[in-house]
């Protein structure tokens, strides 16, 4: 790929459901640090670390980024990732591809990072999303209220469909979203059609929201050869 590659990666200083979780330590290392590691290891030009936290900035420079300080506007309970994303890269051309890497997604290796950027390769326009097969109910055997009446999600015949002839479900792991800047910036999403996958295995989909979270993605990357 020719085009220049901006890997990004938002860590607020905030979480109130697990304080400080963008420096909890994965397999000793800060989750903000795991994921400036994997794009580092993807070879992208250039890797910005979005934070409104300097304990999180002084990781991030540690671990080979460049800070961006996020204002107080974009670092808030609800705000975006792809706010925090259009900030970051506001002086990049429309060309540039953006790489958004989730400090919470630390199964995500940069062997993945390099496959979604082959993926995306030279593409005027479209995305490439990390994603996992997901278990459990398939959404096309759900309904929908509609004015008091119900409705399928897609089809009547698919609530009484064998699972079997289902086609599988796939869900973003929140590892790695590649997309160009101009695309970005057009749409406001990281979705751009055409959006291609890069297909993980649902164990490595685990993204940190507790410190049970934690323990379960060091569990699984012990049982991966990890350590």
């Amino acid at each position: 790929m020719s085009r220049r590659m901006v890997a990004v990666v938002p860590a607020r200083g905030g979480s109130t459901g697990f304080p400080g979780k963008n420096l909890a330590p994965f397999l000793g290392t800060p989750l903000v640090a795991v994921a400036v590691a994997a794009a580092l290891h993807a070879d992208v030009d250039t890797v910005l670390v979005s934070t409104d936290d300097e304990r999180i900035g002084t990781v991030a420079r540690a671990a080979g980024a460049t800070v961006i300080n996020r204002p107080a506007a974009l670092a808030g309970p609800t705000s975006r990732s792809v706010s925090a994303v259009l900030h970051a890269v506001a002086d990049e051309p429309d060309d540039t591809v953006v790489v958004l890497l989730q400090p919470t997604s630390p199964l995500r290796t940069g062997d993945d990072v390099r496959k979604c950027l082959l993926l995306h390769g030279n593409r005027p326009t479209g995305s490439v999303v990390q994603v996992a097969e997901r278990a459990g109910h398939h959404p096309w055997k759900a309904c929908v209220l509609v004015n008091g009446v119900l409705a399928p999600a897609r089809e009547w015949a698919d609530l009484e469909a064998p699972r079997q002839v289902l086609p599988p479900v796939l869900q973003p792991t929140g590892g790695v979203y590649v997309v160009s800047a101009g695309d970005l910036r057009a749409h406001g999403r990281f979705f751009v059609p055409d959006v291609l996958a890069q297909v993980v295995p649902a164990a490595r989909a685990i993204d940190i929201d507790g410190p049970a979270d934690l323990v379960l993605a060091e569990r699984t990357a012990a049982e991966l050869g990890w350590v």
